[in-house]
């Protein structure tokens, strides 16, 4: 066998599948630090069952699953599944391979398999026992476990060395057998209580079972008679019963007519008020409806009006855009003109500067005849100087008119500005108007939808507060019903309490005489308060103790005996205050059953008394039990050894001893005696909640009457109140109409303003511009004009007399050049100032188009306006016809609905007259039936009686005895069987079967003690069997190991020498190991003394040494030679090849010299943070120089 593969998902580091095979012989694990690599020898660990989080690294088990990085997220499980060959049969299973797995998710749930089935721990555990494979075995040696080796306590070594021995599984039969053993002592104890238990009981229950049979034969002899007697009394009282009867059903048939007669009346009343309500409801609905056709109708004058107002507002407007239209045209005509003689005036310009021209060319060329070299220089530079100064006037003249346009268009804007300013001045102070108008609206709106709501919330407490009433009138009349019933019922009840009905002939007679003799107190049942709940498991409890009486002192009840014996009335049984002695149970045992299920408590604790009688009820219920059910009870009898009797909720009985007594019965004579005063005590709570009831209803209908009509009232002021909200809101929606017309016509206008402001915008940009570029140039110019003068006149400074005359000419030549600059200068600013009055054209054509087109959309919205006008006032028309419709339709709905509430109204008033003569009926029924009720309580006393003490029915009893004697014999032969009965005294009938049944139990528990005191010997002998193979095996692999040791150790040292020792060698089961060693070269030291690699070279010493021993299947290094030198390791490498011929070696480490001696090598990186994965190299497929 071999490990196969490591399959891990999930697993710590390994997040990804991950699948690592595994060869015979040695492979070797690599990585640098924090990879991952010691994580696949905890994942095999954990695999095999480790449980500890601390040896796996981590502080909780959930630390296991991967837990994510960057760019990935958390697992959500970890799963491990190691393979193993099993051709070899070596686990216990007939499979070739067998997968071992484990799996915990992140919620904590944790799963092992084997062959993917799911399994225990335990199935594991056992599987790998005694192969040398397991979480703790000396196989896998992990980080650190080479340290422990040696800090251990020798006795805590003992286990890697009985593991080598193969005895866990012999050690595991052990622990099973003691375990067993511990499980017997406590079996054999529990025998012997119960043995000592049965022993105590034998004997009481022997003389119980005597005095069981004596009672039977009298109680059989007063069965008979007496089951004779009640069935003659049972016959009487039916016959006064069905008279009684007869009268009832008399009183019936005349209530079921009136009733029907009621009925029917109820339901003309039901339906003449369904036809109010509905007429009401259609009153409503056509009050709402006329409501809206009158708010339509508003409205839609309103509207009516608002388009009038806007019609009349936009020819307003339309006039005074004529009128602007007529002023643009005017002033488009005048530049048109103005245009025309300018152009005029350039063509006369245009013919000066062509003579000017003509006399400035014949001045220069007389002076060129006169001029030299120089002189044409200073002449050049003269026409320089002449041409500058053109230019310099040009600009000048170009300035000026630009700045009059700029002056001009400017105040043309601001004229706009300060028109745009008002009309914006107005629109705000129209909005201002609108939105107060609006706000005013929206409070009305509210206003009225609150009066809406409060209108309808009004009708609906007017028609509630009506309902009310009538809801009144009628719970009135059934709660005085059930009154009178409640009443008759009381009366009936105290009557039988005053007769002492249900109590037996003689119990009767001694509370009758409760008047003349003092000291008497009362039945029991009679001074007894029981909860419903317990009801029956009291009676069944009491049964006939009901009956017995309670008396101040025995004297008072001797004297009530005697009484009873003179007047022959028959017997009672009588507890003296000063003579009866409570019962309990015993508070240990109460501690036993306290926390048992179905326990519900002792029953005296369950009822209620005066304190003064708690001797008697402790007496009678201070040891008797009570549970929810016969299982529970039957529990808690065991748990008893039945010592006490035990009741349940459902009358069933576990008498004391464990006969059990249980079935079905009606109702019993002793149940209505228990009942009886807190029945009573209900009827009186009863009665005076229900009078309390009347008077309630009574002021609730007359207040209902008096709400509804101040809510009528309410009613019309609430009306009257929204018919002015809603004149208010008409009056505020004819002004926010004209309102927003006069905001739509001004922000059109201010639209319009908008685009012309734009476009002037534009033009005092390109102004600005030209203004800009015209005083950088005459800036140049100036700076030109200036140069060439003072050039000139350096020039004319060394002239000759020549140039005297040149003057002359040049003078002439100047003035005629000067002259033609002046008028060339002026023809350029009439042609710029034509420039401007063509542009200033052009923008008051655009405003003309622009007005035109205004004026076009205001006719078309005049005239859509008009034809609306028109539709509307047929609409306004046609809502005030169907608003006088509505009129007409609510008027005929009014008078349906006072006709139907007026015969409504007639209606309930004769349903509230046959309502009285009914409860009239069912008073005098009731007191018939308290009579007849009397009756029936005993008869059912009676039947009851026979039931409960004889299971027996009525005709059964009369059918199976028959009186044979008169009724006045029966009843003293029944007194004088009682008296007999009496003085037997308590008997327990079950104990004539217990006693047989516990004598039978008592030899059945000598023989189950005989048995298990059989099994503890054999137990023993186990115990001792395996004690001895387990100190054989362990001695035989000691003395092997430590032969092996002491080879192998100056082997892998290079000399010295070592040994193993027990600490106890007379007690191998207990006996730990020492370890002594002596590396070559020093003497023999304590372990703990040695260095870190002499320490770890002597563990692996020790592995090899057992290896050699007991062949294991694979075994797992984790850095072991960490502390080793090159030399050591070397040694190391050698002894894993040889040993890897039988075990396979799955090797962690760091060191170049284990590699080297490995057959695979994996690799594990950490390409991504917090990812574990893995390469795998076969060294054997490479040479030395790739290796390295």
């Amino acid at each position: 066998m071999y490990l196969k593969t490591v399959e891990m998902v999930g697993f710590k580091s390994f997040a990804d599948k991950t699948t690592i095979e595994f060869d015979n012989g040695f492979t070797a694990i690599v990585g640098p630090n924090g990879s991952g690599k010691s994580n696949i020898t905890e994942a095999i660990k954990w695999v095999l069952g480790e449980q500890s989080a601390k040896s796996l690294r981590g502080s909780k088990m959930s630390d296991v699953i991967f837990a994510g990085a960057e760019d990935r997220r958390k697992g959500q499980y970890a799963q491990v599944t190691l393979t193993f060959d099993n051709s070899d049969r070596s686990l216990d299973f007939d499979t070739d391979e067998v997968a071992v797995s484990r799996r915990y998710t992140a919620s904590g749930d944790s799963e092992y398999m084997i062959n993917r089935r799911p399994c225990r721990l335990r199935d594991i555990t056992e599987l790998m026992m005694d192969t040398g494979i397991g979480r703790d075995s000396f196989s896998i040696i992990s980080q650190g476990k080479v340290e422990q080796i040696f800090t251990q306590k020798p006795e805590d070594r003992r286990g890697i060395f009985e593991e080598a021995a193969g005895v866990m599984k012999y050690k595991s039969r052990k622990h099973e057998a003691e375990r067993k053993l511990k499980h017997t002592e406590e079996n054999l104890h529990r025998i012997y209580d119960i043995l000592s238990e049965i022993s105590d009981r034998i004997e009481p229950l022997e003389a119980q079972k005597n005095a069981a049979l004596h009672y039977k034969e009298s109680k059989a002899e007063l069965s008979e008679i007496e089951i004779a007697l009640t069935a003659v009394q049972i016959e009487t009282l039916n016959e006064q019963w069905q008279v009684a009867k007869n009268d009832i059903l008399a009183y019936g048939e005349d209530i079921n007519k009136r009733r029907a007669a009621l009925t029917e009346t109820q339901a003309f009343l039901a339906e003449y008020k369904g036809k109010a309500n509905e007429a009401d409801e259609s009153v409503n609905q056509l009050q709402e409806q006329y409501v809206d056709l009158v708010k339509n109708a508003e409205q839609l004058q309103a509207k009516i009006q608002v388009h009038h107002q806007k019609v009349l507002f936009k020819e307003n407007n339309q006039a005074n855009q004529a009128e602007n239209l007529d002023s643009l045209k005017a002033a488009v005509k005048d530049f048109k003109a103005s245009i025309i003689q300018l152009k005029a005036q350039l063509g006369d310009m245009e013919k000066d500067i062509a003579e000017k021209t003509t006399n400035r060319d014949s001045l220069l060329s007389a002076l060129e005849d006169l001029s030299d070299d120089s002189e044409a220089a200073v002449q050049a530079k003269r026409t320089e100087y002449i041409t500058a100064l053109q230019k310099q006037s040009s600009l000048q003249n170009d300035l000026s008119q630009l700045e009059k346009d700029m002056a001009n268009e400017a105040a043309s804007v601001e004229k706009d500005q300060s028109d745009r300013s008002e009309k914006e001045a107005t629109l705000a102070d129209l909005k201002e108007q609108l939105a107060k108008a609006e706000a005013d609206k929206a409070s009305l709106g509210q206003e009225i939808e609150a009066l809406l709501s409060q209108y309808q919330a009004k009708d609906q407490e007017v028609k509630a507060k009506q309902d009310e009433a009538y809801r009144a009138n009628q719970e009135m009349n059934q709660a005085n019903q059930r009154l009178m019933q409640a009443t008759a019922r009381k009366e009936s009840l105290e009557d039988l309490d005053r007769d002492h009905a249900g109590f037996y002939q003689g119990v009767k007679a001694a509370l009758d005489l409760s008047d003349k003799i003092q000291g008497v107190h009362g039945a029991v049942a009679q001074l007894l308060r029981v909860p419903d709940t317990y009801t029956g498991a009291v009676e069944t409890a009491l049964a006939g103790a009901m009956q017995n009486i309670v008396t101040e002192d025995g004297q008072v009840a001797s004297q009530l005996i005697g009484e009873l014996k003179r007047q022959r009335a028959g017997r009672a049984t009588f507890l003296p205050l000063d003579v009866i002695k409570g019962r309990s149970v015993n508070p240990n045992d109460l501690n036993k059953i306290q926390s048992m299920p179905g326990f519900i408590g002792v029953m005296v604790d369950l009822v209620d008394f005066d304190s003064q009688y708690q001797q008697i009820m402790a007496n009678l219920m201070g040891n008797v039990i009570v549970a929810d059910n016969l299982d529970n009870a039957r529990a808690i009898a065991k748990t008893l050894y039945s010592r006490y009797r035990i009741v349940t909720l459902e009358s069933d009985v576990i008498n004391a001893g464990g006969s059990m007594t249980g079935g079905a019965t009606k109702r019993n004579n002793n149940a209505g005696l228990l009942s009886r005063k807190t029945d009573i005590d209900h009827l009186s709570q009863e009665i005076k909640t229900l009078t309390a009831t009347v008077t309630n209803l009574q002021e609730a209908m007359h207040q209902a009457s008096q709400v509804s009509e101040e809510m009528v009232k309410d009613l019309e002021t609430i009306k009257a109140q929204g018919d002015e909200a809603r004149f208010s809101e008409r009056t505020l929606t004819n002004q926010i109409d004209l309102l927003t017309g006069q905001i739509a016509d001004l922000t059109e206008a201010l639209k319009n303003g908008e685009s012309l402001q734009a476009s002037a915008s534009k033009t005092k940009a390109k102004q600005e511009k030209a203004k800009a570029k015209l005083e950088a140039d005459l800036k140049v110019v100036d700076d030109q004009v200036d140069q060439l003068k003072n050039l000139i006149e350096d020039m004319n400074l060394s002239a000759t007399d020549k140039a005297e005359k040149r003057t002359q000419l040049q003078g002439q030549l100047q003035a005629a050049e000067t002259d033609l600059a002046v008028f060339k200068s002026q023809y350029t600013q009439v042609e710029s100032q034509l420039a401007g009055q063509e542009a200033e054209l052009a923008a008051k054509e655009n405003q003309v188009s622009q007005v035109e087109a205004e004026l076009k959309l205001m006719r078309e919205a005049i005239l859509s306006n008009s034809e609306t006008s028109g539709t509307l006032e047929a609409d306004y028309q046609a809502a005030v016809k169907a608003q006088k419709d509505c009129e007409a339709e609510l008027k005929a709905m009014r008078k349906v609905r006072n006709e139907a509430q007026n015969k409504a109204d007639a209606l309930d008033q004769e349903v509230q007259e046959m309502n009285t003569h009914l409860q009239d009926l069912l008073e005098k029924q009731a007191k018939v039936e308290a009579t007849a009720s009397r009756y029936e309580v005993s008869i059912d006393n009676h039947l009851t009686h026979l039931r409960e003490e004889y299971g027996l029915t009525f005709e059964r009893a009369r059918a199976t005895s028959e009186l044979t004697m008169s009724m006045e014999s029966a009843s003293l032969k029944v007194r004088q069987l009682k008296k007999e009965i009496e003085q037997i005294g308590p008997v327990n009938l079950a104990a004539i079967d217990e006693f047989e049944e516990v004598n039978e139990r008592f030899i059945f528990m000598q023989k189950q003690r005989d048995d298990v005191l059989a099994a503890k010997e054999k137990l023993y002998q186990t115990i001792s069997e395996m004690d001895e193979e387990v100190a054989e095996r362990f001695e035989q692999a000691f003395i092997a190991i430590r032969d092996a040791f002491e080879g192998i150790f100056p082997k892998l040292f290079g000399g010295g020498r070592a040994s193993l020792k027990l600490t106890k060698p007379d007690n191998l089961l207990e006996s730990g190991i020492d370890i002594e060693a002596q590396p070559p070269g020093k003497r023999l030291q304590h372990l703990s003394l040695l260095s870190g690699g002499e320490k770890a070279l002597t563990a692996i010493a020790l592995l090899f040494a057992i290896l050699d021993v007991k062949t294991v299947p694979f075994s797992i290094l984790d850095e072991v030679e960490a502390a080793l030198d090159e030399a050591n390791v070397a040694r190391y490498g050698r002894f894993l090849r040889e040993f890897a011929d039988k075990t396979q070696f799955i090797v962690i480490t760091h060191r170049k010299g284990t590699m080297e001696s490995a057959n695979i090598l994996y690799g594990v990186t950490m390409q991504d943070s917090g990812v574990s994965k893995l390469a795998a190299v076969r060294l054997e497929d490479f040479d030395e120089k790739l290796l390295e």
